[in-house]
């Protein structure tokens, strides 16, 4: 009989404890899919592409700003409540606090500069109309850092319950709901920014709740934040705050590069392809919450083998169920766009609003598949990340500026542009953590995954062709779609799964049985 060492156990705890988490957010971002496309049909139905459009850049420049208002307190805040240097003097609950006021002390300064240099943007990006959404809403990013760090207080429990609640069922709904208040109220022009206020406001109140069941409501009162801690805090985060920021500005940037190429109606249809492309960065964000906690303890401990495995498990499931959604939208991205924009929009619009969704998933697949690899940077050598990613913004803004106007690519070409430097940030990140601590990602069994996924757009490709009728468009979504995740179903089964997977499945298989029996 095989003996199991404490390790052995520690690492299964591991497994099941980012198994249960990640199920648990998946579980929370479907439930906020089904709030999520009626918000999207509704807002553009109801308000046109073109205020869609202006909410999205409004809201996208605060969230900027409240990332680094966060200042990497995300990943970085499980340091101080794990790491015995802190928790033996610190308890979680003056952690948190002490965060909490140094994160809302930069949101201060930052929503004092936004608010100055609203009129400055707007003639940058030649977008007048932002000033006045600009100018009102930025306070509300107070609330948003004030969420992400009571949020992240909670995941350092390994408890998910309260971020689902918050961000994935309270935030969307009351934001679907809030619209179409402010809408029938006759609020047309701010309606949908109101309704973002009042949803941030919602989710924060979820946060709370969420941490005074978990943590003890005296030491929140009786530990006041400390600023000696403080200190140590913006000196560890700084650098993973500058990275969140760099990072979230060229995700982000394809919405400034569009508007400063192309017409309002254009960024409108742009906007809806990136709200479906946010489906594939959901599902990387759904391990990320719990696989911080986790890892941290590792990395820590420098048991770095641990830690790959774990990257390497993680990296797998997102790209199963990543890979689905990049073929889906290569086959049915133009007809959603479509589905979704103001009728009259032009149908060349449309078209490259496909191709658009198409570069977006396939970027958002390589960036959730291999971003796992930033998280041994920020707990052992943090300045590598900054680094990285502020490289980035130059040769994002390049590629989009060569495309669009030196090879004169649609707006598709931004999304390219977005798409390239995701590949070439992860590829500097993964080769990195390999040379600094032999975590190696270049693994065999991560890549049988996107190969199955091209073999599957092959044969679907040729079964839509055998089809006696049209699957891409009309009632034949119906049949098409069912075939597809049918088809890579039994790809990703023949060809990507290894033998402990396929063990995996058939034990569960057998268990069920058993208690069915």
């Amino acid at each position: 009989m095989t003996s199991i060492t404490p390790a052995d156990a520690g690492e299964q705890k591991d497994k099941k404890d980012i198994a249960k988490g990640a199920g648990a957010n998946f579980a929370g971002f479907i439930v906020r899919l089904g709030s999520r496309l009626p918000f999207l049909f509704l807002a553009v139905a109801l308000f046109g592409n073109e205020l869609y459009g202006r909410y999205n850049y409004t809201i996208t420049t605060i969230e900027i700003a409240a990332a680094f208002a966060t200042f990497g307190l995300k990943r970085s805040l499980f340091k101080f409540i794990h790491d015995r240097e802190y928790s033996k003097e610190y308890s979680p609950e003056q952690v948190i606090l002490t965060a909490l006021c140094w994160s809302l002390m930069v949101g201060s300064v930052l929503v004092l500069a936004l608010i100055l240099s609203a009129e400055t943007l707007a003639a940058i990006f030649d977008y007048p109309q932002m000033v006045d959404g600009l100018v009102n809403l930025a306070p509300i990013l107070l609330v948003i850092t004030s969420v992400d760090v009571i949020l992240s207080g909670t995941r350092a429990t390994r408890k998910m319950r309260y971020e689902v609640w918050s961000r994935s069922i309270v935030e969307p709904y009351v934001l679907l709901g809030a619209m179409l208040v402010f809408y029938f109220l006759g609020y047309r022009e701010t309606g949908l920014l109101m309704a973002y206020a009042v949803a941030l406001f919602a989710a924060l109140l979820v946060a709370i709740w969420g941490a005074l069941h978990l943590f003890s409501f005296r030491n929140f009162v009786c530990k006041p934040p400390c600023f000696y801690l403080i200190r140590r805090i913006a000196s560890f985060s700084a650098p993973t705050a500058f990275h969140d920021m760099a990072l979230l500005i060229f995700m982000r940037m394809d919405i400034f590069t569009v508007k400063f190429f192309f017409s309002e109606a254009v960024l409108g249809v742009y906007t809806i392809a990136q709200q479906f492309a946010t489906s594939v960065e959901k599902i990387y964000q759904s391990f990320y919450p719990i696989l911080a906690p986790v890892m941290s303890k590792s990395l820590i401990n420098k048991d770095y083998a641990l830690v790959e495995r774990h990257m390497i498990m993680v990296s797998r499931w997102i790209l199963m169920v990543q890979c689905l959604i990049v073929v889906w939208s290569g086959f049915y991205g133009e007809a959603v766009i479509t589905a979704v924009a103001n009728d009259g929009t032009d149908p060349n619009i449309l078209h490259v609003g496909g191709i658009i969704l198409f570069l977006l998933m396939v970027g958002e697949t390589i960036n959730g598949g291999f971003g796992t690899s930033d998280l041994p940077l920020i707990y052992k050598n943090p300045l590598f990340n900054p680094i990285i990613s502020l490289m980035m913004i130059p040769l994002y803004v390049g590629l989009a500026w060569l495309f669009t106007q030196v090879l004169m690519i649609d707006a598709s070409g931004v999304a390219l542009a977005l798409m390239c430097t995701y590949l070439t940030m992860n590829l500097i990140r993964m080769m990195l953590i390999n040379h600094l601590f032999g975590i190696n990602m270049w693994r065999l069994k991560l890549f049988k995954v996107p190969f199955a996924a091209m073999i599957s757009s092959g044969i679907f490709y040729w079964a839509k062709q055998a089809i006696p009728f049209d699957v891409i468009h009309g009632w034949g979504v119906f049949l098409g779609i069912p075939v597809l995740i049918l088809i890579y179903v039994l790809v990703l089964v023949i060809a990507a799964l290894e033998p402990e997977d396929k063990a995996h499945l058939m034990e569960k298989c057998r268990r069920r049985k058993a208690v069915k029996a």
